[in-house]
């Protein structure tokens, strides 16, 4: 080479060299800074800790304030959480959940505390089932009827919130909002022809006529056992719902269904849906934020009388801490096990009921001999039959002691939420609840299809015709016919436990089986529950089954211990976030399924599970 190349590539490494010193450099100073940040975070949240231990809790003031009730997030009946880490920062499913006892002991409360000026309602961030939703307007409406005056704000009311907000005394929404109470509609997207197109071959095995949960995978439309079964569910509650509203707005019979049935005609004419939802009284005032809080300043001024600001106001949790309870203190305990969100093997987190926690929960009101009844409270559309069958053999063995079980069905108890229901000595349901759905399903995918258009042979050789066939072959007649042996033999027990249970004839179950589901006061007259109420009840019936009068009630949460409640502590102190694209989070949902039918420990994971029930969630 001549020297003007070697002075070339010597300047070529040098300037190669003096990138690579900056970039590590600028490496080196983005880490250390985030490090730094991270520590100060982390340190202020330790002293933070360390101060609250010693710092004495402030008094609520509740005097001449008004209630802010403004939860976010959504309901449930009981707040469960996981072993805390700090990947928990960058959770894209963190929610706030509020357990609906806490939400009606605050508006049960404030209906008669005189201290209180007023109440204000904003429900419209809430997600909720329609059994929880109608508790919270009936105790919205207990307030308004005790003569105190009750606000009601969103910028877009759906079904629940309207409801609940209906009940307020001034109901008030955002010049550019909208009353989105249409009533109730069930869409679903079936992928048959996607998957010809694709040459995915799902193999669907079904043991229920309205068992509809596959037919995405099975047929192009909605069959009509699952129209049916929808339009049953559905009317009642759309007519009770709508009853209600009217009769708390003074509206005429019908006025809800005429809104829905023309609304887009009316908003042709009138493009402002706020000033229809106005016309029509589903509203009192339209405002924006500003006017909102101005006028709030008027009605209820603070003590700074600053009208740029809101009322004086005590939240949700701060008011809840003033609401002095009687502890009752007893040798006898009533033992409450939760069973809320999908039926899985595992631990429990948050919607997810995991077959491990619940059954060690079990265990331990077993062990404890002054646990003298057990109340299983059962919000679930079910899942793994296996794991519920788990479930169900841990409570046969509290049953085998001679004590009682009483199960309270919550917002939804389906498919295998019946099925863990099954050892009860009686069963209690909301009038609302979702219920039924007693059906077996299974499905697997095969990979023939695609590898055929590839163009890729599988062959190979094994001991036994048992280890012959895998997915990536087309299926076998032999095989389908044993996959769905084993699904009608799994419906079969089902049902069989269902009718033992109920003390009520096969055929009988049977004919109100199929996967089809079922509001609780149907239930009740199909002779599938016992009682109509709520959790409170369920544990005053499991007293008297237990023939004791004075009793202390009991629950079990999964223990964590002292590291990972301090870490808990930090990590709520630290509020910190990292929000995930939704389209992102859904994807990862999806990969992440719970429910995948083919497992390589398990061939066939085979499901009971309600998801006609994931459609009549209140948004």
């Amino acid at each position: 080479h001549s020297p003007s190349w070697r002075i070339y590539m010597s300047k070529v490494k040098s300037i190669w060299s003096k990138a690579d010193a900056f970039l590590s450099t600028t490496r080196k100073l983005i880490l250390n800074t985030f490090t730094v940040l991270v520590l100060i975070f982390v340190t202020v949240a330790i002293f933070g800790a360390f101060g609250a231990m010693f710092t004495e809790d402030e008094e609520i003031d509740t005097e001449n304030k008004v209630l802010w009730f403004k939860p976010i997030g959504v309901v449930v009946d009981n707040a469960t959480s996981s072993a805390p880490s700090f990947d928990d920062i960058f959770a894209s499913n963190s929610v706030k959940q509020h357990e609906l006892d806490d939400l009606l002991k605050v508006l049960d409360n404030a209906a008669t505390d005189e201290s209180l000026a007023a109440v204000y309602i904003n429900v419209s961030e809430l997600g909720m089932y329609y059994a929880s939703a109608f508790e919270i307007a009936n105790a919205v409406k207990n307030i308004k009827d005790n003569g105190k005056r009750v606000i009601a704000y969103a910028e877009d009311y759906g079904n629940a919130a309207y409801l609940i907000s209906s009940q307020a005394t001034d109901v008030m929404i955002n010049n550019y909002g909208q009353v989105s109470a249409f009533g109730f509609a069930r869409k679903r997207e079936y992928y048959k022809d996607l998957y010809k197109n694709i040459k995915l071959n799902y193999h669907v095995f079904v043991a229920g006529d309205y068992k509809s949960g596959p037919e995405p995978y099975t047929r192009t439309s909605m069959s009509e056992e699952d129209k049916l079964a929808w339009y049953e569910y559905a009317n009642p509650l759309w007519e009770k719902m709508t009853n209600m509203i009217e009769t708390s707005r003074n509206l005429p019979k019908g006025t809800m269904q005429q809104y829905g049935d023309s609304i887009w005609d009316l908003s042709i004419e009138n493009p402002e849906t706020a000033e229809i939802a106005l016309n029509v009284g589903l509203v009192d005032q339209i405002v924006t934020r500003e006017e909102l809080r101005h006028w709030m300043f008027e009605e209820f001024p603070n003590e700074e009388n600053d009208k740029n600001e809101y009322p004086d106001a005590v939240y949700i949790y701060e008011y809840l801490s003033t609401i002095e309870e009687e502890e009752k203190v007893s040798k006898n305990k009533i033992a409450v096990i939760n069973v809320e969100g999908a039926i899985t093997t595992g631990e429990a987190t948050y919607n997810i009921a995991g077959s491990d926690t619940i059954v060690s929960n079990i265990r331990k009101a077993i062990k404890d001999e002054n646990v003298k009844a057990l109340v299983l409270r059962v919000n679930s559309p079910g899942g793994s039959v296996w794991a519920s069958e788990l479930i169900t053999n841990s409570l046969n063995e509290f049953k085998e002691t001679g004590r009682p079980i009483v199960s309270s069905m919550g917002d939804i108890a389906a498919s295998g939420g019946v099925w863990v229901t099954t050892m009860s000595d009686e069963i209690w349901a909301k009038p609302e609840t979702i219920t039924g759905s007693i059906g077996v399903y299974g499905l697997i995918p095969t990979l023939d299809g695609i590898y055929e258009w590839a163009g890729i042979q599988v062959d190979g050789v094994s001991t036994t015709k048992a280890g012959e066939w895998d997915s990536r072959l087309a299926m076998p007649d032999y095989v389908n016919k044993a996959i769905q042996a084993s699904i009608d033999n799994s419906y079969d027990k089902f049902v069989s436990k269902v009718a033992e249970n109920r003390m009520m004839p096969y055929k009988e179950i049977l004919a109100v089986a199929g996967g089809r589901i079922w509001s609780g006061q149907k239930a009740l007259e199909l002779g599938l529950v016992d009682r109509i109420g709520n959790i409170n009840d369920a544990i005053e019936s499991s007293a008297e089954l237990a023939d004791i009068d004075d009793y202390e009630v009991v629950s079990y949460e999964k223990p964590m211990d002292p590291f990972e409640i301090f870490l808990s502590e930090l990590l709520d102190n630290l509020d910190v976030r990292v929000n995930v694209d939704k389209n992102i989070a859904s994807l990862l949902k999806i990969i992440n399924s719970d429910y995948k039918f083919i497992d390589k420990e398990k061939d066939i994971n085979i499901a009971s599970y309600c998801f006609q029930c994931e459609f009549l969630e209140a948004k």
